[in-house]
């Protein structure tokens, strides 16, 4: 992953997609796990990738850590946007709210395209598909509880639940 930041540093904007596209899964979830006043799940993602963007830009190390640091970022930054250490876009920013990056335009386009793409395959999945990523992921249930809740077969769940995964994954790949 560090040769796509040093490409990124080295001006190749194609780069970025692909570090962003490696950590959409720990964003996903770590999206999921918060509830916070103002913000949606689109929202705590595009965070999340705004997260993974600030880490490219101020990440100086030798590349060996990169991985654990950007991870490690976007936890922490949900952590202090949970916190409220981080104003939401719609608030106005007061003299103490001083970031050592400050997110460029193209960065919160990137990251509200980006958005978009998720919520259009999101929407793609029927209703049943939709339970159970919201099960699942959102919500944390098990499977079994899953299959319980839809009186289905634990395997008739685990086979949607990965073909669900394959279809989001083919209509990201496409997209992103």
């Amino acid at each position: 992953m560090y040769e796509y930041v040093k490409r990124y540093k080295q001006g190749d904007k194609k780069a970025l997609d692909i570090i962003i596209d490696n950590f959409a899964p720990i964003i996903f979830k770590e999206a999921s796990k918060y509830k916070i006043k103002c913000y949606d799940y689109e929202d705590l993602v595009q965070h999340g990738y705004l997260s993974v963007i600030k880490a490219v830009n101020m990440y100086k190390g030798d590349g060996k850590s990169f991985n654990f640091y950007c991870i490690k970022a976007i936890k922490q930054n949900f952590m202090a946007l949970l916190k409220g250490e981080i104003k939401h876009h719609r608030e106005r920013p007061t003299e103490k709210d001083i970031y050592p990056y400050k997110f460029t335009i193209e960065d919160e386009i990137l990251a509200y395209e980006k958005t978009k793409i998720l919520n259009k395959a999101l929407n793609s999945l029927d209703s049943i598909e939709k339970s159970i990523f919201c099960d699942f992921y959102i919500k944390e249930n098990t499977l079994e509880n899953i299959s319980k809740e839809n009186n289905r077969s634990y395997n008739n769940i685990k086979y949607r639940k990965n073909k669900l995964i394959l279809k989001l994954r083919d209509d990201l790949k496409d997209e992103l």
